[in-house]
């Protein structure tokens, strides 16, 4: 599978925006890339990482007030994307060049 040619806050807002609550823990969102990008089921898991930094340090995401609790009873936070990462993934959605998209659907597990 070839790698999508996404950047990670791209790929953390498809997630995101895929979520029935709008928020999900970071575990949920490295399964949703695994889920519909294959690549990531063999890459080296630095990309799990980049996620993670893009969270924290991006304004396009931010913690919500809510917990759920993940294996042993161990508290995950929510994230959500913010008005201004809305605003930026719909104006990189649409600044994405038509052999870019092909390459996109080409990256996926079922487009």
């Amino acid at each position: 599978w070839p790698r999508p040619p996404l950047n990670y806050c791209i790929l953390i807002t498809l997630a995101l925006c895929n979520s029935a609550s709008g928020s999900l823990t970071v575990q949920q969102i490295y399964q949703f890339t695994r889920q519909h990008f294959p690549f990531f089921q063999t890459a080296p898991e630095g990309w799990k990482n980049t996620i993670r930094h893009n969270l924290c340090f991006s304004s396009c995401f931010e913690k919500t007030t809510g917990f759920v609790c993940g294996e042993g009873n161990r508290k995950s936070c929510l994230w959500k994307l913010t008005p201004e990462g809305r605003r930026k993934f719909q104006e990189e959605a649409q600044a994405l060049p038509k052999e870019a998209l092909d390459l996109v659907r080409q990256s996926m597990s079922e487009p």
